[in-house]
Protein backbone atom coordinates (compact mmCIF):
# COMPACT_ATOMS: atom_id res chain seq x y z
CA UNK A 1 0.00 0.00 0.00
CA UNK A 2 1.38 3.42 -0.95
CA UNK A 3 1.07 6.08 1.73
CA UNK A 4 0.99 9.73 0.74
CA UNK A 5 1.96 12.41 3.20
CA UNK A 6 -1.30 13.92 4.28
CA UNK A 7 -3.29 14.89 7.30
CA UNK A 8 -6.86 13.66 7.12
CA UNK A 9 -9.21 15.40 9.49
CA UNK A 10 -12.29 13.26 9.99
CA UNK A 11 -15.00 15.84 10.37
CA UNK A 12 -17.99 13.53 10.52
CA UNK A 13 -19.34 15.69 13.35
CA UNK A 14 -18.34 18.95 11.68
CA UNK A 15 -18.86 18.87 7.94
CA UNK A 16 -21.44 17.15 5.72
CA UNK A 17 -21.20 16.24 2.07
CA UNK A 18 -23.16 19.08 0.46
CA UNK A 19 -20.51 19.61 -2.19
CA UNK A 20 -19.33 23.11 -3.06
CA UNK A 21 -21.70 24.94 -0.70
CA UNK A 22 -19.57 27.46 1.22
CA UNK A 23 -21.40 28.64 4.34
CA UNK A 24 -19.06 31.40 5.40
CA UNK A 25 -15.49 32.43 4.85
CA UNK A 26 -14.49 30.92 8.18
CA UNK A 27 -15.78 27.38 7.61
CA UNK A 28 -13.89 24.59 5.91
CA UNK A 29 -15.08 24.44 2.32
CA UNK A 30 -15.10 21.46 -0.08
CA UNK A 31 -12.90 21.80 -3.15
CA UNK A 32 -10.74 24.59 -1.78
CA UNK A 33 -6.97 24.32 -1.28
CA UNK A 34 -5.63 25.60 2.05
CA UNK A 35 -2.08 26.95 1.90
CA UNK A 36 0.68 26.83 4.54
CA UNK A 37 0.04 29.32 7.33
CA UNK A 38 -3.67 29.62 6.50
CA UNK A 39 -6.17 29.39 9.34
CA UNK A 40 -9.00 26.84 9.17
CA UNK A 41 -12.12 26.74 11.33
CA UNK A 42 -14.66 24.11 12.36
CA UNK A 43 -17.09 26.14 14.50
CA UNK A 44 -19.37 23.24 15.47
CA UNK A 45 -16.65 22.00 17.83
CA UNK A 46 -14.90 25.34 18.26
CA UNK A 47 -11.73 24.20 16.47
CA UNK A 48 -9.30 26.69 14.92
CA UNK A 49 -6.02 25.46 13.42
CA UNK A 50 -3.18 26.68 11.18
CA UNK A 51 -1.87 24.70 8.21
CA UNK A 52 1.82 23.81 8.91
CA UNK A 53 4.56 25.28 6.75
CA UNK A 54 5.46 23.02 3.84
CA UNK A 55 1.99 21.47 3.79
CA UNK A 56 -1.20 22.16 1.82
CA UNK A 57 -4.76 21.19 2.70
CA UNK A 58 -7.71 20.06 0.60
CA UNK A 59 -11.24 18.96 1.49
CA UNK A 60 -12.47 16.54 -1.23
CA UNK A 61 -16.07 17.06 -2.29
CA UNK A 62 -17.03 13.39 -1.96
CA UNK A 63 -15.82 12.86 1.59
CA UNK A 64 -15.89 14.38 5.04
CA UNK A 65 -12.12 14.48 5.46
CA UNK A 66 -9.62 17.31 5.21
CA UNK A 67 -6.35 16.24 3.60
CA UNK A 68 -3.03 18.01 4.22
CA UNK A 69 -0.22 16.92 1.91
CA UNK A 70 3.48 17.50 2.47
CA UNK A 71 4.65 19.54 -0.51
CA UNK A 72 8.02 17.76 -0.78
CA UNK A 73 7.62 14.27 0.66
CA UNK A 74 5.27 11.57 -0.59
CA UNK A 75 4.61 9.26 2.36
CA UNK A 76 2.98 9.32 5.79
CA UNK A 77 -0.52 9.85 7.17
CA UNK A 78 -2.03 11.65 10.16
CA UNK A 79 -5.69 11.51 11.15
CA UNK A 80 -7.42 13.97 13.46
CA UNK A 81 -10.69 12.93 15.07
CA UNK A 82 -13.06 14.95 17.28
CA UNK A 83 -14.42 13.16 20.36
CA UNK A 84 -17.26 14.16 22.67
CA UNK A 85 -15.07 13.23 25.64
CA UNK A 86 -12.87 14.45 28.47
CA UNK A 87 -9.14 13.85 28.86
CA UNK A 88 -9.88 11.26 31.56
CA UNK A 89 -12.16 9.40 29.14
CA UNK A 90 -9.40 9.30 26.52
CA UNK A 91 -6.80 8.11 29.04
CA UNK A 92 -9.16 5.34 30.14
CA UNK A 93 -9.79 4.32 26.53
CA UNK A 94 -6.05 4.14 25.86
CA UNK A 95 -5.38 2.20 29.07
CA UNK A 96 -7.86 -0.44 27.87
CA UNK A 97 -5.67 -0.85 24.76
CA UNK A 98 -8.52 0.03 22.43
CA UNK A 99 -7.41 -0.01 18.80
CA UNK A 100 -8.11 2.76 16.29
CA UNK A 101 -8.94 1.43 12.82
CA UNK A 102 -8.04 4.08 10.25
CA UNK A 103 -8.25 2.63 6.72
CA UNK A 104 -8.14 -0.65 4.82
CA UNK A 105 -7.92 -2.65 8.05
CA UNK A 106 -4.87 -0.72 9.28
CA UNK A 107 -5.00 -0.29 13.07
CA UNK A 108 -3.18 1.81 15.64
CA UNK A 109 -2.69 0.40 19.13
CA UNK A 110 -0.99 1.79 22.23
CA UNK A 111 2.73 1.13 22.69
CA UNK A 112 3.65 1.82 26.29
CA UNK A 113 1.93 4.29 28.59
CA UNK A 114 0.59 7.72 27.59
CA UNK A 115 2.44 10.77 28.89
CA UNK A 116 1.69 14.48 29.13
CA UNK A 117 3.41 17.01 26.87
CA UNK A 118 2.32 20.08 28.76
CA UNK A 119 -1.50 20.05 28.48
CA UNK A 120 -1.41 17.60 25.58
CA UNK A 121 -1.65 13.83 26.03
CA UNK A 122 0.92 11.96 23.90
CA UNK A 123 1.40 8.28 23.11
CA UNK A 124 3.70 6.11 21.01
CA UNK A 125 1.67 3.65 18.93
CA UNK A 126 2.07 0.41 16.99
CA UNK A 127 0.73 -0.05 13.46
CA UNK A 128 -0.96 -3.38 12.84
CA UNK A 129 -2.19 -5.23 9.73
CA UNK A 130 0.26 -3.58 7.37
CA UNK A 131 2.96 -5.17 5.23
CA UNK A 132 5.01 -1.94 5.36
CA UNK A 133 7.43 -0.92 8.11
CA UNK A 134 5.30 1.79 9.72
CA UNK A 135 5.35 3.64 13.04
CA UNK A 136 2.57 5.42 14.91
CA UNK A 137 2.14 8.36 17.24
CA UNK A 138 -0.86 10.15 18.77
CA UNK A 139 -1.71 13.31 20.67
CA UNK A 140 -4.92 14.58 22.24
CA UNK A 141 -6.10 18.00 23.36
CA UNK A 142 -9.36 18.78 25.18
CA UNK A 143 -11.40 21.94 25.71
CA UNK A 144 -13.66 23.10 28.53
CA UNK A 145 -16.72 22.63 26.30
CA UNK A 146 -16.89 18.84 26.08
CA UNK A 147 -14.79 18.26 22.95
CA UNK A 148 -11.36 16.69 22.40
CA UNK A 149 -9.23 16.45 19.26
CA UNK A 150 -7.11 13.31 18.81
CA UNK A 151 -4.34 13.26 16.17
CA UNK A 152 -3.28 9.81 14.95
CA UNK A 153 -0.14 9.47 12.83
CA UNK A 154 1.01 6.63 10.58
CA UNK A 155 4.35 7.09 8.85
CA UNK A 156 7.25 5.09 7.42
CA UNK A 157 10.12 4.76 9.88
CA UNK A 158 12.53 6.94 7.89
CA UNK A 159 10.27 10.01 8.11
CA UNK A 160 8.85 9.41 11.58
CA UNK A 161 10.61 12.34 13.28
CA UNK A 162 9.68 14.79 10.52
CA UNK A 163 6.01 13.76 10.57
CA UNK A 164 5.95 13.83 14.37
CA UNK A 165 7.26 17.42 14.37
CA UNK A 166 4.49 18.36 11.93
CA UNK A 167 1.83 16.75 14.11
CA UNK A 168 3.14 18.57 17.19
CA UNK A 169 3.23 21.88 15.31
CA UNK A 170 -0.32 21.37 14.05
CA UNK A 171 -1.51 20.42 17.54
CA UNK A 172 0.18 23.40 19.18
CA UNK A 173 -1.38 25.74 16.61
CA UNK A 174 -4.84 24.22 17.16
CA UNK A 175 -7.24 25.93 19.53
CA UNK A 176 -10.48 24.57 20.97
CA UNK A 177 -12.91 27.28 21.99
CA UNK A 178 -16.64 27.52 22.54
CA UNK A 179 -18.64 25.81 19.76
CA UNK A 180 -20.85 28.05 17.69
CA UNK A 181 -24.04 26.76 16.08
CA UNK A 182 -26.65 29.48 15.91
CA UNK A 183 -25.32 31.69 13.12
CA UNK A 184 -23.83 29.13 10.72
CA UNK A 185 -26.44 29.75 8.01
CA UNK A 186 -27.73 33.18 9.02
CA UNK A 187 -26.47 34.86 5.83
CA UNK A 188 -26.83 31.93 3.44
CA UNK A 189 -28.08 33.32 0.11
CA UNK A 190 -29.96 30.57 -1.74
CA UNK A 191 -30.25 32.55 -4.98
CA UNK A 192 -26.45 32.82 -5.27
CA UNK A 193 -25.50 29.39 -3.94
CA UNK A 194 -27.81 27.46 -6.29
CA UNK A 195 -26.52 29.03 -9.50
CA UNK A 196 -24.85 26.49 -11.82
CA UNK A 197 -25.60 23.57 -9.50
CA UNK A 198 -26.61 19.98 -10.11
CA UNK A 199 -28.96 18.56 -7.45
CA UNK A 200 -29.67 14.86 -7.10
CA UNK A 201 -31.00 12.33 -4.60
CA UNK A 202 -27.77 10.31 -4.66
CA UNK A 203 -24.21 10.30 -6.03
CA UNK A 204 -23.06 7.37 -8.24
CA UNK A 205 -25.08 4.58 -6.66
CA UNK A 206 -25.34 1.82 -9.25
CA UNK A 207 -27.99 0.02 -7.21
CA UNK A 208 -30.47 2.90 -7.31
CA UNK A 209 -32.31 3.07 -10.61
CA UNK A 210 -34.83 5.77 -9.68
CA UNK A 211 -33.62 9.26 -8.82
CA UNK A 212 -34.45 12.97 -9.07
CA UNK A 213 -32.07 15.31 -10.89
CA UNK A 214 -32.24 19.08 -11.44
CA UNK A 215 -29.71 21.28 -13.25
CA UNK A 216 -29.99 24.95 -12.18
CA UNK A 217 -28.25 27.45 -14.47
CA UNK A 218 -27.08 30.96 -13.58
CA UNK A 219 -29.25 32.48 -16.35
CA UNK A 220 -32.39 31.34 -14.51
CA UNK A 221 -33.16 28.28 -16.64
CA UNK A 222 -33.26 24.66 -15.55
CA UNK A 223 -33.48 21.12 -16.85
CA UNK A 224 -34.83 18.20 -14.84
CA UNK A 225 -35.27 14.43 -14.77
CA UNK A 226 -37.77 13.67 -12.02
CA UNK A 227 -38.82 10.09 -11.34
CA UNK A 228 -39.91 9.83 -7.72
CA UNK A 229 -41.63 11.90 -5.04
CA UNK A 230 -38.65 12.87 -2.85
CA UNK A 231 -38.56 16.31 -4.46
CA UNK A 232 -42.29 16.80 -4.02
CA UNK A 233 -45.71 15.55 -5.08
CA UNK A 234 -45.12 15.32 -8.82
CA UNK A 235 -47.84 15.46 -11.42
CA UNK A 236 -47.68 13.30 -14.53
CA UNK A 237 -46.46 16.25 -16.63
CA UNK A 238 -43.70 17.11 -14.14
CA UNK A 239 -42.19 13.62 -14.25
CA UNK A 240 -39.50 12.64 -16.74
CA UNK A 241 -37.53 15.22 -18.72
CA UNK A 242 -38.49 18.85 -18.10
CA UNK A 243 -37.20 22.38 -18.54
CA UNK A 244 -38.13 25.96 -17.81
CA UNK A 245 -37.07 28.73 -15.44
CA UNK A 246 -36.35 28.66 -11.72
CA UNK A 247 -36.39 31.07 -8.81
CA UNK A 248 -35.56 30.72 -5.16
CA UNK A 249 -36.46 32.81 -2.13
CA UNK A 250 -34.83 32.98 1.27
CA UNK A 251 -31.80 34.09 3.25
CA UNK A 252 -30.75 31.72 6.01
CA UNK A 253 -31.20 27.99 6.64
CA UNK A 254 -34.68 27.81 5.03
CA UNK A 255 -35.50 28.62 1.42
CA UNK A 256 -38.13 27.94 -1.22
CA UNK A 257 -37.36 26.80 -4.77
CA UNK A 258 -39.90 27.14 -7.58
CA UNK A 259 -39.49 25.34 -10.90
CA UNK A 260 -41.59 26.99 -13.64
CA UNK A 261 -42.01 24.22 -16.22
CA UNK A 262 -42.60 25.05 -19.87
CA UNK A 263 -45.20 22.30 -20.21
CA UNK A 264 -46.42 21.77 -16.66
CA UNK A 265 -47.61 23.63 -13.61
CA UNK A 266 -44.95 25.15 -11.27
CA UNK A 267 -43.37 22.98 -8.59
CA UNK A 268 -42.66 24.55 -5.17
CA UNK A 269 -40.29 22.79 -2.77
CA UNK A 270 -38.89 23.68 0.66
CA UNK A 271 -35.10 23.82 1.04
CA UNK A 272 -33.34 23.38 4.37
CA UNK A 273 -29.71 23.27 5.52
CA UNK A 274 -29.28 21.01 8.51
CA UNK A 275 -25.94 19.72 9.85
CA UNK A 276 -24.33 21.03 6.64
CA UNK A 277 -26.60 18.87 4.49
CA UNK A 278 -29.26 19.89 1.99
CA UNK A 279 -32.80 18.63 2.48
CA UNK A 280 -35.67 19.16 0.03
CA UNK A 281 -39.11 18.58 1.52
CA UNK A 282 -37.35 16.65 4.30
CA UNK A 283 -35.37 14.33 1.98
CA UNK A 284 -31.56 14.38 1.68
CA UNK A 285 -30.14 15.72 -1.61
CA UNK A 286 -26.60 16.23 -2.88
CA UNK A 287 -25.25 19.31 -4.63
CA UNK A 288 -22.41 19.56 -7.18
CA UNK A 289 -21.00 22.24 -9.44
CA UNK A 290 -22.41 22.28 -12.97
CA UNK A 291 -21.17 24.45 -15.82
CA UNK A 292 -24.27 25.33 -17.80
CA UNK A 293 -23.55 25.91 -21.49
Amino acid sequence: MHYKTKIIIVLFLIIGTVSNFSYSQERLQPGRIYNPGEEINAPMIGLTAIIPQGWAGYLPTDTEMLMLANMENSEGTIYALPFDDTMDDIKERLSLNIKFEVENGIELAAKGDPFMRGEVLALEMMVKNSTNNLLGYAEAKCADYGWCIVYLMITPEYMYEESKKTLIQFMDNSRLGEPSLGSLYANFDWSEKLKNKYITTYISNPYVKVKDQVWLCADGTFKSKLQQKNIGNLSKKQRGNGSGTWEVKGIGPIGELTLHFKKAEPLNVELELKDDRLFINGHRFYVMEHNCK
